[in-house]
């Protein structure tokens, strides 16, 4: 009888340490979740300040009159604006993404598609530039991607930030 009460305050005394571990996991995960949340709205907001400027450049790859100047500010605030504020963002939600839950991981994934193609495209459009200041079709068609992919990427982690805003908001 006296082994079994011991053996039920050994049990009965684990039970807390057991709570607390599992409050710590719930409450990392939370945070991961959380931050998870925040990068989305940022790559959203990135997103949508790139999908700006491509309108402008889409709007001036149908002038009849280019400033080579204006495109090419336009291409560099979207280089900039993918290297220095999209890149880190996605970058981080990479990192976090295995910890993060499902739905979170195939948004991600999305999001990233897009962000590559946009990248890749911008490169391939500064690369294209003629010297003269003429459009070429290719160059013309990397804009009209450029436009398509900003606004792909906005879409996804627009709906996934509104999506998020709506569970948070049940709880």
């Amino acid at each position: 009888m006296l082994t079994r009460r011991i053996s039920m305050l050994a049990i009965f005394g684990l039970l807390p340490a057991l709570f607390v571990v599992g409050e710590t996991v719930t409450l990392k995960q939370l945070e991961m979740e959380q931050e998870g949340t925040k990068l989305i709205r940022q790559v959203r907001d990135v997103a949508k300040d790139v999908h700006s400027h491509a309108d402008q450049l889409n709007y001036v790859a149908g002038a009849t009159q280019i400033s080579k100047r204006t495109q090419r500010q336009q291409l560099d605030q979207i280089k900039s604006r993918v290297n220095e504020r999209l890149r880190p963002a996605l970058k981080r939600l990479i990192e976090i993404q295995p910890q993060l839950p499902a739905w979170h991981q195939d948004i991600i994934d999305q999001m990233l598609t897009s962000a590559k193609a946009l990248a890749a495209d911008t490169n391939s459009a500064i690369r294209n530039q003629n010297s003269d200041g003429l459009l070429n079709n290719a160059y013309v068609e990397l804009i009209i991607n450029i436009n398509k992919h900003a606004e792909a990427l906005a879409k996804i982690s627009d709906a996934a930030a509104r999506s998020e805003e709506r569970r948070v908001g049940k709880e």
